[in-house]
């Protein structure tokens, strides 16, 4: 399957429209936003289980990252992920997941790794962490959740208070992703070009791509009334098939 699978295209994608599918487990249901691949795919996907679902014993070739975006989420690898948790399961990790009577919505990035010397485990609590760091004008907040010096990866999360306005947003080397988790936010490329892809309004379950070749590309951002924002950059310019 070829879902966006071509890396140097934008997208603005309003996940909210995208039906959810039945995946091959019972109770298991899945938003894809892009893929390569059948069941064994390189992907970035919303995965919702039902309550007491369960999915069966299986081993990321590729790593595995994800969100909570509702919900419990449990493994018998790293243990139970809360709402706004970020997880991290390196290249060759193996769990079984579950859910219990609140069932679980998640954010998922299968296969979009290629170090095996990284840690294999990173697990952050997004809401009980004291490592947010608030910007000089008070109206932003930046927290740190991965970041790979041999690859490029850098994965943060941030939240605009309402009023938010900034006109400095520059896309970074190795392209970068966007996913709306709370609230709202608006953007528009400083130079004028006023498709979807350059200027947009966003909410809540909105994902943006932006490709390695729109490098050095500057948005004006802004929020009528707060949100919070997973972002990743650098990644998309990795050789996937040059697994080390």
């Amino acid at each position: 399957m070829q879902l966006r699978s071509d890396l140097s295209i934008p997208h603005v994608v309003d996940s909210n429209l995208i039906p959810f599918v039945d995946s091959p487990t019972a109770g298991v249901q899945r938003r894809m936003l892009d893929r390569i691949g059948d069941e064994v795919a390189r992907a970035t996907t919303i995965v919702k289980y039902d309550p007491f679902a369960r999915f069966p014993r299986h081993t990321h070739g590729g790593g595995e990252e994800f969100v909570i975006l509702d919900g419990i989420f449990s493994d018998d690898l790293s243990g139970d992920h809360g709402p706004m948790s970020y997880c991290r399961h390196g290249i060759g990790t193996t769990h079984e997941p579950w859910t219990g009577e609140q069932g679980a919505v998640l954010l998922v990035k299968l296969r979009q790794m290629n170090d095996r010397t990284e840690t294999p485990i990173t697990i952050i609590d997004t809401e009980a962490s004291k490592e947010w760091k608030k910007d000089s004008d008070g109206k932003r907040q930046r927290l740190e959740l991965f970041s790979n010096s041999n690859t490029g990866e850098h994965v943060w999360m941030e939240k605009w208070e309402e009023g938010f306005d900034n006109s400095e947003w520059i896309v970074g080397q190795g392209g970068e992703e966007i996913f709306v988790l709370k609230g709202d936010m608006s953007f528009e490329n400083i130079d004028g070009s006023n498709d979807e892809n350059n200027k947009h309004n966003c909410k809540q379950g909105f994902w943006i791509r932006r490709p390695n070749e729109w490098v050095g590309r500057k948005f004006h951002v802004k929020s009528e009334h707060g949100c919070q924002l997973f972002i990743k950059s650098g990644h998309l310019a990795m050789k996937l098939d040059e697994i080390r």
